[in-house]
């Protein structure tokens, strides 16, 4: 029976039994995968199997469902409290919604660190916040939202433009029905300059429609309390 050694985060756990949870693990090199924890109920040291810890886990592959055999704590995102819990639970939810199992995604997991790193020092707004992870996490599962339709060089900063989920963005007359946001936004947009968008609450609208659009009935509960 070989012992495995991983470096991971907790993106969602569910109970098992009496005694022990079942935890859905983002890592490094198996991108997220199922362990089980048995009897983790019972020790003291359970409670420390919580999400916004880096944690190094030791766990057995022998059977269906392996078993963590040890871990620890090598680096705590603890101060992320309030607001930035919510920010950092809808972050878990959007993995654990559109990952498949045991996919290898290791910028995913640098994206997700240095996203929990931005967090406990930034200043910028929770939608700056917001609308930087899920932009990168588009990208990072295949759905780059904007440099297949358009290029920032043929943007005209004072036109409106309108994402169609077909074709992506494209130019159209201010009476347009839908979500309109300027050509300004559209090309920081594109530069991944998010702090510069003017009208980021339309940027992050269209951002939630592209994410309701590519889950089909599943929906993301966390809109509720982000936004």
């Amino acid at each position: 029976m070989k012992n495995l050694l991983i470096n991971s985060f907790i993106i969602h756990s569910r109970p098992y039994s009496e005694t022990s949870i079942i935890f859905d693990i983002l890592t490094e090199s198996n991108g997220l995968i199922s362990l089980i924890a048995k009897g983790i109920k019972k020790k003291k040291d359970g409670l420390l199997l919580q999400p916004f810890k880096e944690l190094q886990l030791s766990y057995t592959s022998k059977g269906s469902l392996p078993i963590i055999t040890k871990f620890e704590i090598i680096n705590s995102f603890s101060r992320i409290k309030n607001k930035y819990l919510l920010i950092g639970l809808y972050f878990n939810e959007l993995i654990y919604k559109f990952i498949p199992k045991g996919e290898p995604l290791p910028s995913l997991y640098s994206l997700y660190k240095n996203q929990l790193e931005y967090m406990k020092t930034t200043k910028d707004t929770t939608d700056v916040i917001l609308l930087t992870f899920e932009a990168m996490f588009l990208k990072e599962i295949g759905y780059e939202i904007v440099r297949a339709h358009i290029q920032s060089s043929n943007i005209i900063w004072d036109k409106k433009y309108f994402y169609d989920y077909e074709v992506g963005f494209r130019e159209v007359g201010n009476n347009h029905p839908s979500i309109l946001i300027s050509g300004k936004s559209l090309y920081h947009l594109l530069e991944y300059q998010f702090s510069l968008i003017d009208e980021i609450k339309g940027v992050r609208n269209i951002i939630k429609n592209i994410i309701n659009e590519l889950l089909g009935d599943r929906k993301i509960k966390s809109f509720d309390f982000i936004d």
